[in-house]
């Protein structure tokens, strides 16, 4: 198998996995406002529509780069062919290959009626039967997986694929297939993972949970340090009106929503252990820099253009990154 490695969820809290299990398929949704917009191809309609009439997981409009990744979801549904499919559900760990096949596409009852409306599309791609055994019929559980694997075998988002930068996707592969994985739980990830796992009476936590920590503490020592306090200059007002544990949860939620892609420029959000270019390591940015951290107004990008924006409009940043696309 040499296709894509993807780590899904289907609907807020996995509600739609009995779909998915039942008719063989891997499912997303989409608003009924905008999916019109998507099966005529028209992305820029698609994403004025979302700005207008969805909202994310978190109740707030979506960013225009928010929408665009909506856009982009559904097309990769369309296209996934031969590729290894994984959700887990509960302490089991689910595998499938997609198919060739047009997409399915209904309008069912919305399980978020409050966020979606009443009803919402399902959009389902066949697949092969789904197992929870890899090829050799021995059960994949969650609990049995070792502590680094847990990291990169699950996410956030909706769905999204395994970076094989450190191998992880082949290490996914050889995990449904059966095959024995000590070269990877040799190599120094993996055994500093497990040595701090041994070390720990409680749950070790994920490089998404640390990163979250990690920005939750740096905006609080940001808001502290730069109430208005006068120095050689008066220092830029920015407050806060979350909670430590607020921020910590937005944060996640936002890694999620944004599919761990920076706001600004769709780049892989790289969290410590699992990212070894610090100028790629997911920032907190305050969408407009005259505001605070609130929830509306906090994305995350990538530490270098964190830097580069500064005090930057946003759209001004993002009219300048789409300036340098077109020199590509």
């Amino acid at each position: 198998m040499t296709g894509k490695v993807y780590i899904a969820n289907f609907g807020e809290g996995n509600a739609l996995w009995p779909v998915a299990k039942a008719n063989q398929t891997v499912i997303t949704i989409d608003n009924v406002a905008v999916h019109g917009f998507w099966q005529a191809g028209d992305r820029d309609g698609f994403i004025e529509a979302a700005l207008e009439h969805t909202l994310t997981a978190l109740g707030n409009r979506p960013s225009r780069q928010t929408a665009g990744r909506w856009y982009n979801l559904v097309t990769e549904m369309q296209e996934t062919e031969g590729d290894i499919w994984i959700s887990r559900q509960g302490d089991a760990i689910w595998w499938t290959i997609s198919e060739v096949g047009e997409l399915s596409q209904q309008i069912r009852p919305s399980t978020n009626p409050n966020r979606d409306g009443p009803e919402i599309w399902h959009i389902e791609k066949p697949c092969q039967p789904w197992s929870d055994r890899d090829r050799q019929g021995r059960p994949l559980r969650w609990e049995g997986l070792h502590a680094k694997a847990r990291d990169f075998l699950s996410t956030e988002a909706t769905f999204q694929t395994i970076a094989n930068g450190r191998g992880y996707a082949d290490y996914a592969r050889a995990l449904v297939n059966g095959e024995p994985l000590d070269r990877w739980h040799s190599t120094k990830p993996f055994r500093d993972k497990a040595a701090v796992s041994r070390k720990s009476p409680v749950r070790t936590f994920s490089p998404r949970e640390i990163a979250a920590v990690d920005m939750a503490n740096g905006i609080l020592s940001t808001v502290s340090q730069a109430n208005g306090q006068m120095a050689e200059r008066r220092v830029k007002e920015k407050n806060t009106n979350l909670s430590r544990v607020e921020l910590e949860a937005l944060l996640l939620h936002l890694m999620g929503e944004q599919e761990d892609r920076c706001a600004l420029t769709g780049l892989p959000l790289g969290y410590a252990g699992d990212c070894d270019d610090p100028q790629m390591r997911a920032s907190p940015d305050r969408i407009d820099s005259k505001g605070h951290y609130t929830a509306d107004n906090i994305q995350l990008v990538c530490w270098f253009i964190n830097r580069w924006k500064a005090a930057d409009d946003n759209q001004l940043a993002l009219r300048l990154i789409g300036v340098l696309r077109q020199t590509e």
